[in-house]
């Protein structure tokens, strides 16, 4: 897939994690870039490894096993994609929009050992490179909220799928109605992130059906995930400012981390997991 194949909202967030691929190096979430999940706020367990325990929660939502082939839809680094195909045995493509990230995940599936039967590529989830039917399963942790129109991602998702195949996600979900002084405050925050407004949760089941999806599962994990993320990943990077600041482009850095005094909690968002399957019938 050539760069001509990628929307312009692909191509932006594609240049905004080539910048800050360097963080890589210093990740907090070892080779993770999603939130994680902790079962308590007294629950003492590290950022990597809530990222892990979030990881396995979707693998265990896929239900796939040896031989089985899914597709990672925005697979950053390639942690979760190669966590995948260890605790399974299936087959994982990864694609990203990010040219460095899908470099730096094809050189840790090398690392791991699993280069033979993990593998990622450039490619946008809008427009895929792949046949009808072509996948068991797919996953898109935390990037479907990052793509132009969530049905259009969705029924590009459901279209690899084969008839019964699953599909698992994350995303964010407007939890609490956004007052007019706290919008432009959560709408910058997002920006900066280049984000998409918020889904709906209450109408998550008829967009998948829209996208030629039944949903399965929908919940709102949002008090073990980004309630407790954002707090504890704030402290880990004051605590680690210099070292992230040593590994990304400085006006990016400058732009992502928060300013003094600002607070990036948002309590009016939410963070689901939604699990669909292709009906075996159209």
């Amino acid at each position: 897939m050539t760069s001509s194949n990628v929307s312009a909202v692909g191509e932006r967030v594609g240049e905004f994690y080539d910048q800050l691929v360097g963080m890589f190096d210093a990740s907090l979430y070892g080779p993770n870039i999603h939130v994680g999940y902790w079962n308590s706020q007294e629950d003492a367990t590290t950022l990597e490894d809530a990222a892990d325990r979030l990881t396995d929660m979707m693998i265990a939502r896929l239900r796939i096993g040896a031989g089985s082939r899914v597709l990672d839809i925005g697979c950053g680094f390639g942690g979760p994609a190669i966590r995948l195909a260890q605790k399974t045995g299936a087959e994982v493509v990864g694609i990203s929009v990010s040219r460095k990230q899908v470099e730096k995940a094809n050189a840790l599936a090398e690392a791991a050992g699993v280069s033979g039967k993990v593998t990622f590529q450039y490619g946008d989830a809008m427009d895929l490179a792949f046949d009808d039917g072509s996948f068991d399963a797919v996953w898109m942790l935390e990037s479907v909220m990052q793509m132009p129109d969530r049905t259009a991602a969705l029924a590009e998702a459901a279209r690899v799928l084969r008839p019964g195949g699953r599909l698992a996600l994350t995303d964010n979900y407007e939890r609490e109605e956004i007052s007019e002084e706290r919008r432009p405050v959560i709408e910058n925050i997002l920006q900066r992130y280049l984000t998409q407004p918020p889904a709906s949760f209450e109408t998550y089941p008829a967009m998948l059906r829209q996208a030629g999806l039944r949903c399965t599962e929908l919940l709102d994990v949002s008090e073990s995930t980004t309630k407790q993320s954002v707090r504890r990943l704030g402290e880990a990077m004051a605590q680690n400012m210099e070292q992230l600041a040593s590994k990304v482009d400085p006006e990016v850095f400058n732009k992502l981390k928060p300013a003094e005094g600002e607070n990036m909690e948002m309590p009016e968002l939410g963070y689901l997991i939604a699990t669909a399957r292709r009906p075996e019938t159209a």
